[in-house]
């Protein structure tokens, strides 16, 4: 048997999105939609989706809040408040990994989205603690994607992180999003450095004379890799 065609595809989020975005349909709700301080205006996913019916619940009341809602509650409280596989785009970007039960948050999500509809996921794969209100969990392509039974992925993609950068990587198998023959390996091939002990050391004793104060690294390993989040665009199934 031939082995699978591996492609590393260079991208930009701004492309991804774009690409996303035209082959979804509203009306579209966002899962964690208050603003933060980072937020610029125009990259709300409330301005990249003008024209289409939008609808942003959060935890907590806020500026771009419609609607306040827990994504982890009973189905029978989201539904009185969302109503009920109406959604023809959910959009939950760095949402999951602080959920207590994503599995329960995903299970809602799929209900939420009518059947030929989308979600978007996004979740860390590589980052650093960072609490709103906590953080619990990192995923990969894999992982996430069990957490979507019955959903297919038709779009994943690595993109950066905290870097100020707008760099993102689509992998394809074969020409197509394939997350059961991908081999993941490619994973440390292309995002992990690894050093000699003597170099790491050095590396590490230089961030910390230069860095260092008040948050010192530790020598605790000699493989890094860049914060990574992973983003998978999934279908639900149309009704027979």
């Amino acid at each position: 048997m031939d082995q699978p065609r591996i492609e590393v595809v260079g991208s930009t989020t701004a492309r991804e999105i774009d690409a996303i975005l035209a082959r979804v349909e509203g009306p579209v709700l966002q899962i964690g939609s208050r603003a933060q301080i980072v937020d610029r205006q125009e990259n709300r996913w409330r301005a990249l989706c003008q024209g289409r019916e939008f609808t942003g619940v959060d935890l907590e009341a806020g500026e771009n809040v419609d609607l306040v809602a827990d994504i982890c509650a009973d189905f029978g409280a989201l539904r009185a408040t969302l109503g009920e596989a109406r959604w023809g785009f959910v959009i939950c970007s760095h949402v999951l990994e602080h959920t207590k039960k994503p599995w329960v948050a995903a299970e809602n999500i799929k209900r939420l989205v009518r059947p030929g509809g989308h979600a978007f996921i996004a979740v860390p794969w590589v980052q650093a603690y960072h609490g709103y209100p906590s953080d619990y969990w990192r995923f990969s392509f894999r992982g996430l994607a069990e957490l979507f039974p019955g959903m297919k992925p038709v779009r994943m993609y690595y993109s950066a992180g905290g870097t100020g950068l707008d760099a993102a990587y689509g992998v394809l198998v074969d020409g197509t999003v394939d997350l059961e023959r991908t081999p993941f390996e490619i994973e440390s091939r292309l995002f992990q450095l690894l050093f000699e002990r003597d170099r790491n050391r050095a590396l590490i004793e230089e961030q910390n004379r230069t860095h260092g104060i008040g948050r010192p690294k530790l020598v605790l390993a000699r493989g890094y890799m860049p914060v990574t989040l992973v983003n998978l665009l999934i279908q639900k199934e149309k009704a027979v």
